[in-house]
């Protein structure tokens, strides 16, 4: 468009107009933008609300032997050594879960053990974690591989401890 012909007043409007025009544009993409992020944001809350976000689910209630998944109970210890005095104690955990990883409710843990090894039962049935809690501890220098049970029936993993 040629407005050399046009007065400078006129020049100045069109001007104007075309500044207008331009952040009327601008304007129009940037609310485009925030829909486009407020409607991502609201995609991914739905998805994550959906997703299981705890590691450790929470027992129901009683269940059953048969669903007690032997593979997916696990001992934990800490710390690891201890002195061999009788007093420092270590902290065994067991978890009890289900084929889903779950915690299964109620269940009577024992803690298979040397006789040097003295064991404290802290919570000998699990909570709705699943876990039950022992305290060991020996007068006898030795490292000492502790295995528990539930039902009769022996967890596969097991847990070596020391006491020095």
């Amino acid at each position: 468009m040629d407005n050399s012909n046009l007065p400078e007043k006129d020049k100045v409007s069109q001007s104007k107009e075309l500044t207008k025009e331009r952040s009327s544009k601008k304007g129009i993409i940037l609310a485009l933008l925030i829909l486009l992020l407020l409607l991502f944001s609201l995609g991914a809350t739905i998805f994550f609300i959906n997703q299981r976000t705890t590691f450790f689910g929470r027992a129901t209630g009683s269940i059953a032997v048969e669903e007690v998944a032997l593979e997916n109970s696990y001992l934990f210890a800490s710390p690891l050594s201890a002195q061999a005095n009788g007093q420092e104690k270590i902290r065994i955990t067991v978890f009890i879960l289900d084929s889903q990883g779950k915690g299964v409710y109620d269940k009577p843990v024992f803690l298979g053990q040397d006789e040097r090894v003295q064991v404290k039962t802290i919570q000998g049935v699990t909570d709705n974690l699943g876990r039950a809690i022992f305290d060991v501890s020996s007068k006898t220098v030795a490292d000492y591989l502790l295995e528990a049970t539930v039902a009769n029936q022996l967890i596969p993993q097991r847990v070596r401890v020391s006491f020095r």
